[in-house]
């Protein structure tokens, strides 16, 4: 196989995750007890290719992404060899040119598109914000099968929540015939994922174009240019959920604790990732009472947790419950507090006693140190 490069995209769809990315890059946001979102779509480019350039567009708010990634060492890359290279972004964002996906980022790192390899041949372009395990390998055979410019990945039938800025894809067969984004009345189109394979030769002459004329959004392009280019589609199987509000963050770590969807994410022969840490085992003590949870390690557990998740080195109190919850590293529920479809972002801390209650429609969101 040639080498690939990989560029893990920035999210047009901050905003809508409120406190979670106050203070922390989209990508870095903690899922599923130990995990962050990049871990998904940065594993999948890993899984995907042995020979690989992996660049990741970072947002002005970078360094908890710089802090999880490191030399990218855990995902076996390196930034010595440039395996691995954070990359500006988000400029477009902050002067409020909000796009799909950003042409603006791109022409930024121009110079990391110039510098690859000759026998680079395809551009994959993954959501950052998008958990799924996705075999890429079997895209890319389609993708060459079809003798394709491009092959833009979609789910069809999405359960999820879909906001007023997602795009939607008109597929019949492998084709695309149209692009419908999210302000537009017309009904029906299959959720396009805010990932991409590229032909190599077409994106370097669509970033010639896009810097000649100006434009911001590269899907935006892509829908001018489809009666010019072959530009197929990709039913993504399995599980796949877009973090793009924060209910849509709470039913995703709800659905990590069934077991169809824990053994279809991590239990593959392709691996999930993440920064390792050294933690000591979780402390379960005598009045400790856990049921359907998913407890990382480092955690101090007194209380009781139903259908929840639990990060490292959070402490449970004697007599605290927790129910349909994710209570992140850190966190703190103090003796007979009670915590019911709550997110407690990193060293949040419920006091003694405290009721924090709401509904699976509306889950209440403890900003982190709060």
């Amino acid at each position: 196989m040639k080498k690939i490069a990989g560029i893990i995209i920035n999210s047009s769809n901050q905003l809508d995750l409120d406190a979670l990315v106050k203070h922390r890059s989209i990508h870095t946001i903690p899922i599923g007890g130990k995990y962050r979102l990049i871990d998904f779509p940065l594993s999948n480019l890993v899984n995907m290719a042995q020979d690989l350039y992996v660049g990741v567009i970072g947002s002005y708010n970078y360094r908890s992404l710089v802090d999880h990634l490191k030399q990218g060492q855990d995902w076996n890359l390196s930034r010595k060899s440039n395996d691995l290279l954070i990359l500006q972004g988000d400029r477009s964002a902050k002067i409020g040119q909000v796009s799909r996906i950003s042409i603006q980022d791109f022409v930024d790192n121009r110079e990391f598109f110039d510098k690859l390899s000759d026998d680079v041949e395809h551009i994959v372009l993954s959501g950052t914000n998008v958990v799924s395990n996705i075999d890429y390998r079997a895209i890319l055979d389609k993708h060459d099968a079809n003798q394709a410019d491009m092959t833009l990945l979609y789910k069809e039938n999405y359960d999820g929540e879909i906001q007023n800025k997602e795009v939607r894809l008109v597929v019949d067969g492998d084709d695309v015939k149209e692009i419908i984004y999210g302000n537009d009345k017309r009904q029906g189109g299959e959720l396009f994922i805010d990932s991409l394979v590229i032909n190599r030769t077409l994106f370097m002459q669509i970033l010639a174009e896009a810097e000649k004329r100006g434009l911001v959004d590269f899907i935006e392009l892509v829908d001018q240019c489809l009666s010019d280019y072959k530009v197929k589609a990709y039913n993504v199987p399995g599980y796949v959920k877009i973090i793009n509000s924060i209910q849509a963050y709470f039913n995703c770590s709800m659905d990590i604790l069934t077991c169809d969807t824990n053994l279809e994410l991590f239990k593959q022969e392709r691996k999930v990732y993440t920064k390792a840490k050294d933690n000591h085992p979780t402390v379960y003590g005598k009045e400790a009472k856990v049921k359907k949870a998913l407890v990382a390690s480092g955690a101090i557990v007194n209380g009781t947790i139903e259908e929840s998740i639990v990060f490292r080195n959070a402490t449970i109190h004697e007599g605290a419950k927790i129910k349909n919850s994710v209570i992140m590293q850190g966190a703190v529920v103090e003796k007979d507090a009670v915590v019911v479809n709550a997110i407690l972002d990193k060293n949040a801390v419920v006091k003694q006693g405290e009721f924090i209650t709401s509904t699976t429609k509306e889950p209440i969101l403890i900003q982190k140190r709060a």
